[in-house]
């Protein structure tokens, strides 16, 4: 049923005009009433979304701090590894040259004192022969000695990698750089992609440090 909003005259269904006071009957419409702003809606969606997205990202358990750290950890050990091995084959190769050039020296320094002072054509040869190949040798041995010294640093910064990291993360610097273009190009490579992954995890690698240190300091 419905009423007369003047007179509060009770109403037919069909009734256009109230029968007692005659004033038309407003025709109250089926569709709500728009918002008076028009991205409310949108509003509550995207918080909405928000608040789901929010509560997704979940805090990270020990376990996963424990986890995050150790692949850390295993990466920059298959690092050394590498860059080690790098070492090791360009030391044995500047150490081969070096016992080559040296030895092709004594051979030409034999010759020269034997020759002596017969043949100067030839001794002269034999001299020049001598001076180069001692001076490549000498040249080549330096080297591979710290190609080498370096091959058993970084294997001792591996070794103890899980327990210490704070010299084998602490390899891959910009000094590191700098040595490595000098003396080993092949370790060169690697000392700047670990290098950019130390950088690109120095909270992972300063909360490694600290949980080495507190460890270490109880035993």
């Amino acid at each position: 049923m419905k009423y007369c909003t003047k007179c509060g005259c009770q109403l037919v269904d069909e009734a256009r005009f109230c029968n007692a006071c005659g004033k038309p009957v407003e025709v109250m419409s089926a569709q709500p009433v728009a918002s008076e702003n028009p991205y409310a809606s949108e509003k509550v969606s995207v918080s909405t979304r928000y608040i789901a997205q929010s509560e997704s990202f979940e805090t990270k358990t020990e376990e996963d701090l424990r986890a995050e750290e150790q692949a850390l950890l295993d990466r920059f050990s298959i690092g050394l590894k590498h860059e080690r091995m790098a070492w090791k084959f360009v030391g044995i190769f500047y150490l081969i040259g070096a016992v080559f050039f040296i030895a092709a020296g004594l051979f030409f320094g034999i010759a020269t004192l034997a020759v002596g002072n017969v043949h100067l054509e030839e001794y002269g040869v034999f001299l020049a022969g001598f001076l180069m190949y001692v001076f490549m040798g000498l040249m080549y041995l330096p080297v591979a000695i710290i190609n080498l010294v370096m091959k058993n640093k970084l294997e001792k910064y591996r070794a103890k990698l899980y327990t210490d990291c704070q010299d084998g993360i602490g390899h891959f610097s910009v000094g590191s750089i700098i040595f490595c273009a000098f003396f080993n190009g092949v370790a060169l490579v690697f000392n700047i992609v670990y290098f950019i992954q130390a950088k690109n995890n120095a909270a992972v690698i300063e909360r490694i440090k600290l949980n080495q240190e507190s460890y270490n300091s109880q035993m």
